[in-house]
């Protein structure tokens, strides 16, 4: 079994044999963003490009008011005032498109982050990898990553019952200070509870993908990783936070000019999904490989 420094080295290495690691990633961003365009297109041929534009405008309007120092207040809610009756006249479409896009992008990400460690599966046991497996994994796994990410979602969402006592408290006729310290206990309950949970259940997508389970089967199986190697787990998800910590303050260095900003989103997204997200996922699943069925000496192995 290797050890979390090994898992790093030995990732990193297999990463740099097979730079088409990054093609799940940048073939989500594109689909993305046609999807997107798709999506728009067809909100634009439904409530027709006057009420659009109209919408559009004044959106953009909004916006430039609330990040413009000094303005008043009474403008936004003019210029919403201007737009409220076009989106209620259209408000079954809108929510019908916002349905849309969230279903269809979900299934695109879930296809490809399938896809993904589909890949990284076999350039770990292998030493390499090809774009059909991308494909074939997606297929096999994507739809059932999707109703797992359903599961999760409703399983973060369950921590909710930590404010119930709190809100009911604050609902009571001689709801006092007492109330909401209640009500801060249980944000701070609920707080940690997402903290577990996203720690806990970081394995799910691998032991869904690598050992082709079902939803409910593959939550188990990755809850189950995380409770025999809890360190190695947690240490890999300490990774992934720092490196998210280091993107961010990077970023904040170039928010001193609109140029500059516009520069670093390009740069920082290029990066994340050419770098970042694929040596992240070679690492998860070589340290979930590693705990089962890799043994030293695969072709993935960095010389020491």
């Amino acid at each position: 079994m290797e050890r979390i420094g090994e898992v790093l080295r030995n990732g990193a290495y297999t990463w740099k044999q097979n730079p088409i690691l990054c093609a799940p990633f940048v073939l989500d961003t594109f689909v993305q963003s046609l999807f997107f365009m798709l999506v728009i297109a067809g909100l634009v041929v439904a409530i027709g490009t006057d009420p659009f534009m109209t919408i559009i405008s004044g959106i953009s309007e909004i916006v430039q008011v609330s990040q413009t120092p000094g303005e008043p207040l009474l403008e936004a809610v003019e210029a919403m005032a201007e737009i409220a009756p076009l989106v209620m006249q259209f408000i079954g479409v809108f929510i019908a498109a916002l349905i849309i896009m969230v279903i269809g992008s979900v299934l695109i990400s879930t296809f490809f982050e399938a896809g993904a460690v589909g890949m990284a599966k076999n350039a770990t046991m292998t030493g390499t990898t090809r774009m059909n497996d991308l494909f074939w994994y997606g297929k096999r796994s994507g739809v059932i990553l999707f109703l797992a990410n359903i599961v999760i979602a409703l399983i973060f969402l369950a921590g909710i019952v930590f404010l119930v006592p709190g809100i009911l408290l604050l609902a009571a006729p001689d709801g006092s200070g007492v109330a909401v310290a209640v009500v801060a206990i249980g944000i701070i309950l609920w707080i940690g509870y997402l903290i577990i949970l996203s720690i806990g259940l970081a394995p799910v997508t691998y032991a869904l993908v690598i050992d082709n389970k079902g939803p409910i089967e593959g939550i188990e199986k990755g809850w189950k990783f995380f409770s025999s190697h809890k360190l190695d787990v947690f240490l890999m998800w300490v990774m992934m936070f720092a490196i998210s910590i280091l993107i961010f303050t990077v970023g904040q260095i170039f928010l001193i000019h609109p140029v500059t900003t516009v520069i670093w989103q390009f740069v920082a997204t290029l990066i994340n999904i050419c770098i970042i997200m694929p040596l992240i996922t070679v690492w998860w699943t070589r340290l979930y490989l590693s705990r089962k069925t890799l043994v030293a000496g695969t072709p993935a192995q960095a010389s020491v």
